[in-house]
């Protein structure tokens, strides 16, 4: 068995945690499937990359974000064409409401070794990641967190 796969074994059932590229993915393609491919924020993934992020999250039995993971990927979705603007923000809502949010104060998170190499937004990653498997597809944050001892996923490592 791969690392990735005993990884999977030992937290599957529990919680997951996405990196904010992977929530807008995950978010975009329960949209609409085909604008993963032609949204400047998503192209760089494909449709079996965003089948494999659904199966994946379909093993856990909580989802849970942080208030700057959501914030960030509002921020990216901003750049969607304003005609569908009012239906991307329904389904945003409707698949936020699915999602445990955990809130930390942005001091505490600032605290954390994460903040000064990353930012705010994956600082706070590092401090939601405990008992949660945390889903990237940043390299060098999924390296960090691993050397910290997170137990973190690399969506690369997942789909080739």
């Amino acid at each position: 068995m791969t690392p990735e796969e005993l990884l999977f074994l030992k937290y599957r059932g529990k919680r997951i945690l996405l990196d904010s590229n992977l929530l807008l993915l995950f978010m975009v393609g329960s949209f609409q499937r085909n604008r993963i491919s032609t949204f400047k924020r998503t192209a760089q993934f494909s449709e079996s990359q965003f089948d494999v992020l659904v199966q994946l999250m379909a093993q856990f039995n909580t989802v849970v974000t942080t208030p700057h993971v959501l914030t960030e990927v509002g921020n990216l979705a901003n750049s969607l064409p304003e005609n569908i603007k009012p239906f991307w923000c329904e389904h945003s809502a409707s698949q936020t409401a699915k999602l445990l949010e955990l809130l930390e104060p942005a001091v505490d998170i600032m605290q954390e070794t994460s903040f000064n190499p990353f930012g705010l937004t994956d600082a706070a990653l590092h401090k939601a990641s405990a008992d949660t498997l945390l889903v990237t597809e940043d390299i060098r944050l999924s390296g960090f967190l691993r050397a910290s001892g997170v137990a973190v996923l690399n969506l690369r490592d997942v789909v080739a």
